[in-house]
């Protein structure tokens, strides 16, 4: 090891950066924070979407609304109120957790929060806030969330699927929804666009799936590209956006016993094919007072369109998916 390489881990530069006692959590002012912030930027450049207060007036992005702030609301009003207010009681996985901020928020509440991300700079930048704020009951972990399974992460209470089911191609987006199913013990919040259109099949297991496939990044992109394009896939060239009534399905076939949409909190800007739903993991109902459903008993939701009602109701939704692509690329800058 060159002395140049010691010294650097002594500034906080370089894969042996040395954490300061600020960053553990010691009390810091503001000029300290400001600093340590700095350095992460420096080296993972800014925060693209998650706007945290470090402490002393200092903001990961800056003292105005960003726009998550809103989303944020509502998944935690969420969980609040299907858990009776006890966050503290719960372990909650966040998928994808991007710069930390529902993660990071939830552990302020009490909950014991795991994150996986998939990008070093994501996991930098959230590592960064953990410190800041002297959070030890978050980890993050830095691996590819279609790596989950229980043996490798355990059972949460609540699943959070934040924007991350539309950037997976088939079959993995369904083998992912089937690996939230195993670790979840009682609720995942899914926040998805969804196709508006049945263009593509998929089966899998016997079943018959609709959706769209999306370009996440060009056939020529190197590895070290789809790294840099932060909102998108980390590895697959395409993605597989499952219509609303085929992601109804699929969860209902996986074992989810019931699925629910919010609109309250309102996200006024939320784009016009994204949705939130709550996936309840519980137990089938029994009924009481007239004949058994058979056990088995499954009514899929219709998808299938015929050609002229496909045909035009795509030539209404390319445009509204025109005008949610800009929206998208107004708010997050790519």
């Amino acid at each position: 090891m060159s002395l140049n390489t010691i010294f650097a881990a002594l500034r906080g530069e370089g894969p042996l950066r040395v954490i300061s006692k600020e960053a553990k959590g010691v009390t810091m002012d503001a000029e300290q924070i400001e600093y340590e912030k700095q350095k992460v930027v420096k080296m993972f450049g800014k925060w693209t979407a998650h706007n945290i207060h470090l402490g002393e007036g200092v903001y990961t992005i800056g003292k105005d609304l960003q726009g998550d702030e809103i989303k944020l609301w509502r998944i935690v009003q969420i969980i609040t109120d299907l858990s009776n207010g006890l966050l503290h009681n719960l372990r909650i996985l966040d998928l994808a957790c991007l710069e930390g901020l529902y993660g990071i928020e939830l552990a302020r509440h009490g909950a014991q929060v795991v994150g996986i991300e998939g990008r070093e700079s994501n996991l930098e930048k959230a590592q960064l806030s953990k410190r800041i704020l002297n959070l030890d009951n978050i980890t993050i972990y830095k691996d590819d969330v279609r790596n989950l399974n229980v043996a490798k992460y355990g059972h949460f209470d609540v699943v959070l699927c934040l924007g991350i089911l539309y950037h997976l191609d088939a079959p993995d987006v369904f083998t992912f929804l089937e690996n939230i199913l195993s670790v979840a013990q009682k609720f995942v919040i899914i926040d998805t666009h969804v196709s508006l259109s049945a263009d593509r099949v998929y089966t899998y297991k016997e079943k018959k799936y609709w959706g769209e496939t999306y370009v996440e990044h060009p056939p020529i992109a190197t590895a070290a590209e789809k790294e840099k394009e932060l909102w998108a896939s980390i590895d697959n060239p395409l993605s597989f956006w499952l219509t609303r009534n085929s992601l109804f399905n699929c969860l209902s076939h996986f074992g989810f016993t019931s699925v629910y949409e919010c609109q309250i909190p309102e996200e006024v800007e939320k784009a016009i094919d994204r949705f939130t739903f709550v996936a309840m993991k519980g137990e089938r109902a029994q009924l009481k007072v007239c004949p058994q459903l058979p056990p088995l008993y499954h009514r899929d939701l219709p998808d299938k369109l015929s050609t002229f009602w496909r045909r035009a109701r795509n030539l209404i939704y390319q445009k509204l998916k025109i005008f949610a692509k800009w929206v998208r690329y107004k708010r997050h800058g790519n």
